[in-house]
């Protein structure tokens, strides 16, 4: 039982980057590779186990995970930056008029590639630090 070679391509490009010297492209391919395989219904750790427990890596047929379902929908950031542009504190104290320029751009967009999603995910971090009185 073996991985179809175009999803194996896709994966592997993905796993890839997460050897790269920029912390914000590990954690978007990070992000990448946990979407992709959870559209299927798998975790990392799943994979990791399944490759493992075979004896040899690729020893677990994909084909059938990989052509059942189709990926997930991107996730929504509206919502999160909605919430973001909603709150006084937030706008007040951390962000800045650039900032809240590119969120609203960002807004308008029908999907956000992974590094601008890391962008707006770290900013809702960041109010939620704020709100709960950690320094952001």
């Amino acid at each position: 039982m073996t991985i179809s070679a175009d999803n194996a391509a896709r994966l592997s490009k993905i796993a890839a980057r997460l050897e790269s010297a920029h912390d914000g492209e590990i954690l978007a391919a990070a992000r990448m590779l946990v979407k992709q395989l959870g559209g299927h219904g798998l975790r990392v750790a799943d994979v990791i186990e399944r490759g493992i427990a075979g004896g040899k890596p690729g020893n677990f047929d994909w084909s059938n995970t990989f052509q059942a379902n189709p990926s997930p929908p991107p996730a929504t950031h509206r919502v999160k930056i909605d919430a973001m542009l909603r709150d006084p504190k937030f706008m007040g104290e951390y962000l800045t008029r650039r900032s809240v320029d590119r969120l609203r751009s960002l807004y308008r967009a029908d999907i956000l590639d992974p590094i601008n999603m890391s962008w707006v995910d770290g900013l809702m971090e960041k109010a939620r630090d704020l709100r709960a009185g950690r320094a952001a």
